[in-house]
């Protein structure tokens, strides 16, 4: 189907899947370019065909089969003309979107989970009135910008909205997956910019990775937060997309955190979205081509008992502790797609790795977490992935005590116990913050990548431990080009015991890639471990030499 059809699609998904699980749409897989890319190209053609697209699969399919055995749901194919026959009783009409002002889209989904109906494009309307489906509105030529469009949107549609969470969908990707969530949640769902680039976003910047010694100053003067309002208001001031986003962020209260879906949008990056949502007190669960979640939401978990800690050996005090995290796996899409297929790798289990995961899963899709839990083998350690329970940029967050809260009390739910958080050297009071809400934690391996240093520290008996690998200007480097520079670091070792963490980026390696790198390694005294075995040992070998022993 073209991208206004699949748009339909979706909608109706998500509006049948509020009564259980009804519909499940096999999205095929991803050789179309556009849908393995944002404002960057994250899989060229030659990664794709050369490593992961058999790796992946038909994602879609391999979930079905999953709850077809698991959990003995029976399927039937259908078509979205024979859906729309057999569930008129559920439709009111449908809605017209304006193909040319592309945000209308957004508009029309909102609508459509409030009033039960379909959106198309004019182009569609002989199509839908087959149906005998009536007009329920035409959104064409009624909005002169998308400041107004949203602006509408915000007054007129939010009140009849989730109040809880937004989402944030940028309509020119024509990417469709995650509409049905959004549905069948009715939330908010808008698509401006989050930075104007100028002194505003260079203050973000600068508190959550500049000069750490000016950090750790203005941290501990509470500078940060002055300056943290101060820099919103001022990209505000320069940006009217910025100031209603800021607007629309602020707006959202929570019994347990303030949430956005989504991505980014065209015009802005990744940085600049987490830099901005996480300054208004917000977490990000990344939802950018996570297809079928309101399906997977309505799937009852079977019910497991926790994996029992695993027993960290005794330590060496000449040893070289090694240990692997895959990026990424906070994003919804990587959790529907086993982790870019990489969990159902023949590699998988014959080295200690650790799963970066959504552990708000636990709400969102518990069926799903759960199957990453029955099938886990003694060698795979599922994480948090940046910064807990959501993805923030812990500097930056205003309110990071009850986010930290918040975290501890869900991945306690998930039996996730440690964590890898966003910045691998945040300031002192943030590490301290970070220790004291731990519940059962094991402790934290901070850091997506290395900016200028990488500490490691135990306070209040919680080790926080920083990625060594990648550098930043390594995060894009091939698989085996970058394991070559974990190599060089381990045979430069002249203390021990030693700590070193490295944090893979899961688009350019896979478990396949770190399992060869493993076998090839011949060093004395090295150890291979799982996440918690290594900072479980990080926090006695701490201990050791806080005692002079």
């Amino acid at each position: 189907m073209d991208y206004p059809l699949r748009l339909c699609a979706a909608a109706l998904q998500g509006l049948l899947n509020r009564d259980g699980t009804r519909v499940f749409i096999d999205y095929g897989i991803y050789d179309d370019p556009a849908a393995r890319r944002t404002n960057e190209v994250f899989l060229d053609d030659d990664l794709w065909y050369g490593k992961y697209r058999d790796l992946l699969g038909y994602q879609d399919r391999n979930n079905q089969e999953y709850y077809r055995e698991a959990h003995d749901l029976q399927f039937k194919r259908s078509s979205l003309d024979r859906l729309i026959r057999d569930n008129l009783d559920s439709l009111n009409g449908y809605i017209v979107w304006d193909p040319a002002m592309e945000d209308t889209a957004n508009i029309a989904l909102m609508l459509c989970a409030q009033k039960n109906l379909l959106p198309v494009t004019p182009q569609l309307e002989p199509w839908i009135q087959q149906f005998g489906l009536p007009l329920a509105e035409n959104l064409t030529g009624r909005w002169k910008d998308r400041v107004d469009l949203y602006q509408w949107a915000f007054k007129t549609l939010f009140p009849r909205c989730d109040q809880q969470r937004i989402a944030c969908i940028e309509p020119g990707w024509q990417r469709p997956e995650f509409v049905d969530y959004i549905i069948q949640n009715r939330i908010f769902t808008y698509s401006l910019n989050s930075a104007h680039k100028g002194l505003g976003s260079t203050i973000l910047l600068a508190l959550a990775f500049g000069p750490p010694l000016l950090r750790e100053i203005l941290f501990a003067l509470r500078l940060d937060f002055p300056l943290r309002w101060f820099a919103l208001a001022l990209m505000g001031l320069q940006d009217a997309e910025v100031k209603l986003s800021n607007r629309i962020q602020r707006k959202i209260r929570s019994d347990s955190f303030p949430t956005i879906f989504g991505w980014h949008t065209k015009r802005d990056d990744e940085l600049a979205f987490m830099m901005q949502l996480s300054a208004n007190g917000m977490r990000l669960v990344p939802s950018h081509i996570a297809g079928n979640f309101s399906f997977h939401s309505q799937v009852k978990p079977l019910g497991v008992d926790p994996q029992p800690a695993l027993a960290a050996p005794a330590l060496d005090p000449q040893g070289i502790y090694l240990t692997f995290t895959l990026s990424d796996g906070d994003q919804l899409m990587m959790m529907n797609g086993a982790e870019l297929g990489n969990w159902r790798s023949p590699a998988r289990g014959k080295v200690p790795v650790n799963w970066e995961c959504q552990p708000l899963l636990i709400e969102i899709a518990p069926a799903l977490l759960e199957r990453y839990q029955r099938t886990a083998t003694s060698n795979d350690c599922l994480i948090a992935g940046p910064s807990g329970a959501g993805y923030v940029v812990p500097p930056l967050m205003p309110n990071l005590v009850v986010y930290l809260h918040e975290t501890a009390y869900i991945c306690q739910q998930a039996d996730i116990h440690v964590i890898t958080s966003y910045v691998a050297d945040p300031p002192r009071r943030v590490l301290r913050q970070l220790a004291r809400h731990h519940s059962d934690l094991v402790g934290y391996l901070c850091g997506y990548a290395v900016v200028s240093r990488a500490p490691q520290t135990l306070i209040r008996d919680i080790p926080l431990i920083a990625n060594e690998s990648p550098l930043v200007s390594e995060i894009a480097l091939c698989a085996e080009e970058l394991l070559s520079t974990i190599k060089n670091r381990l045979t430069r070792v002249n203390s021990t015991p030693r700590f070193i963490g490295v944090h893979l980026f899961a688009y350019r390696t896979t478990i396949e890639d770190i399992v060869k790198f493993v076998d090839q390694l011949d060093i004395p005294n090295l150890h291979v471990v799982r996440g918690d075995v290594f900072l479980t040992l990080a926090r006695e070998a701490m201990r050791r030499q806080k005692n002079g022993s």
